[in-house]
């Protein structure tokens, strides 16, 4: 009857019928969401929207953002135009040569010289301190100090050091060779090998001093008890920086943009890819914003491929 379904529809309604534990949970979910909603709103707008717009500027050839779209030009044109560009695979071959000697010279030294510093000797806070100094100054101030370092003018550092020893002068950064003209770069990373001191310290700390004392007495030490012992148990914190550092010299642009932003001699020797992607929307090779973000994805790409393959290369660590 009817009186019947109402009081079974009322009697299920009053177990449904929220509790007040309920109503706090939800209280307090919405005080959360309303706390992250600013962040969610910058998260939107500066980089979420800014993502969708270069992948979709990426298609459209000569795309100049002062005029309007030409969706004639829509299309794979600035992709395939960065496979048949001379220079883009010069600024690969630029990067790649780059890459392979400061990846594993950046992990490597900063370790050993963050493992001599995680020692317990007296003024060793001054020494962590002094090596660490260098990285709390702008990239861009450390290059305008090395570009003055490196001038070939006769106020510049190095070659005032050539001409007392009876040497001749060199160009460096904008020298014709471009062995020269990296190594000179290159010399620029020892300017922030301490940038990574404070995580080394911690996973040296995190190393179980039981194992290495067991070690000790076992006759085990200096680079046997480092090969031996604090490396295996530092899969983590090597394979973290190790990634870190990937993605990061990849991306290299910033402080060669104030050194040489033509990319050295002849725009060849040092145009990195970073610094190839920004003179895009420089006016250098035109303003072309539609084949940057077009050589933006494809770094992104490159970097995202390299990171999945890395972690499924290293599952057993994290």
């Amino acid at each position: 009857t009817f009186f019947a379904k109402a009081g079974h529809f009322s009697l299920r309604y009053k177990e449904h019928k929220m509790t007040e534990k309920t109503k706090q949970k939800i209280g307090y979910n919405v005080v959360g969401y309303l706390l992250v909603l600013p962040f969610l709103i910058s998260l939107t707008i500066f980089t979420i929207y800014p993502l969708l717009m270069a992948l979709a500027d990426s298609f459209f050839l000569d795309y100049n953002p002062l005029k309007p779209h030409d969706w004639s030009k829509f299309g794979f044109g600035n992709y395939i135009k960065a496979f048949t560009d001379e220079t883009f695979w010069n600024s690969i071959k630029v990067t790649l040569i780059y890459s392979a000697v400061i990846i594993p010279f950046t992990v490597i030294v900063s370790f050993f010289m963050s493992y001599a510093l995680s020692k317990k000797h007296k003024g060793i806070k001054v020494y962590r301190a002094l090596y660490y100094l260098p990285c709390v100054i702008p990239g861009i101030v450390s290059a305008i100090v090395y570009k003055y370092l490196y001038s070939y003018t006769d106020y510049g550092f190095f070659n005032l050091v050539f001409a007392k020893l009876g040497l001749p002068k060199s160009d460096f950064f904008e020298s014709r060779s471009q062995a020269v003209a990296l190594i000179s770069y290159m010399s620029l990373s020892i300017w922030t090998l301490g940038g990574s001191m404070p995580f080394w310290i911690a996973g040296f700390k995190s190393v179980p001093q039981e194992c290495v004392e067991a070690a000790t007495i076992d006759g085990c030490k200096g680079f046997r008890m480092i090969w031996s012992i604090i490396i295996p148990m530092m899969g983590g914190y090597i394979f973290f920086q190790v990634l870190n550092t990937v993605i990061g010299v990849l991306q290299t642009g910033q402080g060669v943009l104030t050194i040489s932003p033509q990319g050295g001699f002849d725009g060849k020797n040092l145009n990195f890819y970073g610094l190839y992607i920004y003179n895009q929307t420089q006016g250098i090779y035109g303003f072309n914003l539609g084949y940057a973000s077009a050589l933006s994805y494809l770094l992104f790409v490159v970097i995202g491929l390299l990171s999945i393959a890395m972690f499924q290369r290293n599952k057993k660590i994290y």
